[in-house]
């Protein structure tokens, strides 16, 4: 990455649960830590119209209000504006590259959340477990998302002092 980061798209495949939490998210840290980041969150495929009701759960518990979401799918345009895009899988990563392979970097700034975190794996999409799984699932973007956060603010901070 070679300029700073400013613009941060969240991706999981119906945007419904986790990437819409990790925007949420994303916004109270970005918040908390004072940093302007505009974020936003989108899936490959338009799932539902309306976040799922445990991840609005999970945002209530943190008292983060979410009454202006609205899902989105992926497109060019969206993706193009993008300094960074995070998705939950490997395979949403994978699919963002090789069907979006037009706008140029985009190889260069999507990473999964584990990956850019420096972990490795997935992010197991809770839509199909049960409660206790899906909150276990909402902690762990929980605590990826505010080191995200974090990460960003290192790196812009680098690029402020070249």
């Amino acid at each position: 990455m070679d300029e700073k980061i400013r613009r941060i798209l969240i991706v999981c495949s119906g945007n419904t649960a986790r990437s819409p939490a990790g925007e949420y998210l994303a916004k109270l840290y970005a918040q908390k830590h004072n940093v302007d980041l505009y974020i936003e969150s989108a899936g490959e495929f338009n799932a539902f119209a309306y976040m799922q009701p445990e991840s609005q759960e999970y945002l209530n518990s943190k008292n983060i209000d979410h009454s202006d979401f609205k899902p989105q799918t992926l497109s060019y345009s969206l993706l193009k504006k993008q300094d960074l895009i995070i998705t939950m899988t490997e395979h949403h990563k994978e699919n963002i590259i090789n069907d979006f392979s037009n706008i140029q970097e985009i190889g260069n700034k999507t990473f999964t959340l584990k990956e850019f975190n420096g972990r490795k794996g997935n992010i197991i999409d809770p839509y199909y477990t049960n409660r206790a799984t899906y909150m276990k699932v909402m902690k762990e973007i929980d605590n990826l998302i505010e080191k995200m956060v974090l990460k960003v603010i290192d790196i812009n901070k680098k690029e402020e002092n070249k």
